[in-house]
């Protein structure tokens, strides 16, 4: 995988075309008898999550459900470029109102995220104002004004998202970018400093992708992850806990015994596990009629073993409808009509198994 294909795979799912949603059915009502997903584990301090943008959330039909079934809410408009247009430019204002959202409805919030290597994540400034000299300065001072601002308000954050991509030709397998670059790999010391310095309470994760299928890719990158986070966890560097994106793709293997023994020693390095961004890729290779049921299991089989193994704080789902990556359905909990999907049925049962709880 070059550069560009990895960029355009990091890109994928931020730039999930979302597909037209109809008008609300009456078969909506039957969803109201479901037990809500936030209320159907055994671990009540557990959080259930969803990722859900401004533009969704101003939707009555899918702010109901969003109140309704989760107690967690990934923001939007927290990234660097909504969020910071100008060196010394802020714009709270799509962050504010999600966070606004999330009080009115007794929900937490998780903040996405504070510092990433993708160039989708560069503000326009970037290309003139930052460089080695000043690259430091710029990462600490929008670190430590984004969570001052929400400090007591954000119960956790990616504080570095990515670091570690397996198309990577570093030794280290870091993602190359600015920060990377401009600092070196110290940048994720420097970044969970400031987090930790501007709100102690707030939970402070990396947040990985690409560890959790049986592939090669997936391997190398486990490997890399688990060399980061002892070399980060020996230098104490305050890192808490460890975000796993769970983008599926149920056309490759889960990643059986070899995944779980990540997990396992992630959490033996003192660290919490979590799900950050969950949702599945159907297999478009299989008959039609197969694309859902096979979508569902794969989900519900994930999540159940992930619950057994990791013990996680929280689970946040990343897409609440359908929507399209290059050209396949990523399977959201609702269809178009706001029904809930076999994969919401699968989520719901795999939730109420019973499992440790912290």
């Amino acid at each position: 995988m070059n550069r560009r294909q990895a960029i355009k795979h990091s890109l994928a799912f931020a730039a999930c075309a979302a597909l037209p949603k109809s008008v609300l059915s009456l078969t909506q009502l039957s969803a109201n008898s479901l037990t809500p997903l936030k209320s159907a584990g055994s671990c009540s301090r557990r959080l259930i999550g969803i990722a859900t943008p401004k533009a969704l959330l101003q939707d009555p039909s899918i702010a109901q459900i969003v109140a309704r079934d989760f107690n967690l809410l990934t923001a939007s408009g927290m990234k660097w470029v909504p969020i910071h247009p100008g060196r010394d430019t802020y714009d709270f204002s799509e962050a504010d109102w999600n966070v606004q959202f999330a009080q009115q409805h007794g929900m937490q919030v998780h903040g996405h995220n504070l510092c990433w290597n993708s160039p989708s994540n560069y503000p326009p400034w970037f290309k003139i104002e930052l460089n080695r000299s000043n690259a430091k300065e710029i990462l600490v001072k929008h670190i430590t004004t984004i969570v001052k601002r929400y400090a007591g308000r954000v119960k956790s954050w990616d504080v570095v998202n990515e670091p570690v991509v397996p198309w990577s030709k570093r030794p280290d397998g870091l993602y190359p970018g600015v920060w990377t670059d401009y600092i070196g790999p110290e940048y994720i010391d420097i970044a969970f400093h400031a987090a930790a310095d501007a709100d102690p309470g707030a939970l402070r994760m990396l947040n990985i992708y690409d560890v959790e299928q049986g592939t090669a890719d997936d391997e190398k990158n486990r490997k890399s992850t688990l060399n980061l986070l002892k070399q980060l966890t020996g230098r104490h560097v305050p890192i808490q806990a460890v975000g796993i994106e769970s983008h599926l793709n149920d056309a490759l293997p889960l990643g059986g015994q070899p995944y779980r023994q990540f997990l396992e020693d992630i959490r033996s390095l003192g660290l919490q596990v979590a799900i950050t961004e969950l949702d599945v890729q159907e297999n478009r290779a299989l008959p039609s009629q197969q694309w859902d049921l096979t979508a569902a299991k794969y989900y519900g089989d994930y999540l159940a073993e992930f619950l057994s193994t990791a013990n996680p704080p929280f689970i946040i789902f990343w897409s609440i409808q359908d929507c399209w990556q290059n050209g396949q359905r990523v399977q959201g909990l609702l269809e178009n009509n706001m029904v809930p999907r076999q994969t919401f049925h699968a989520a719901l049962r795999s939730l109420q198994q019973p499992v440790p709880c912290l």
